[in-house]
């Protein structure tokens, strides 16, 4: 017995097979094309897990901005309620200084 007589015995079993069997290859082949239709169409199981993904991570993203504007909130009821607050600020970050007042730079070596 040679290879290509194998070969041509298998399909000619698989061909009788389907032959004796049309309704169980019908079902086989609609169950198929159901399963690699429901995983890989546009609607199928790979893209919503892809889009579950990018909804965690755009939540993240919104719980992250509403903290930041959260304190934003914060820092503007504090500006508004507090002199001091603004007072510390016009120093810090505009180098502004009451009448009178001197301001000293201190270098420092970041060589050593």
């Amino acid at each position: 017995m040679n290879n290509r007589g194998t070969g041509e015995s298998v399909f000619v079993k698989t061909l009788r097979f389907i032959k004796y069997n049309k309704l169980l290859f019908i079902l086989a082949v609609i169950a198929v094309s159901v399963l690699i239709f429901s995983v890989f169409a546009d609607k199928g199981l790979l893209t919503r897990l892809k889009f579950q993904s990018e909804k965690k991570k755009l939540e993240k993203q919104l719980d992250d901005e509403k903290k930041k504007q959260e304190e934003l909130k914060k820092e503007v009821d504090e500006l508004n309620n507090s002199s001091e607050k603004i007072e510390k600020i016009a120093r810090e970050k505009y180098g502004m200084t009451k009448e009178g007042e001197q301001i000293f730079k201190i270098e420092v070596d970041s060589t050593k």
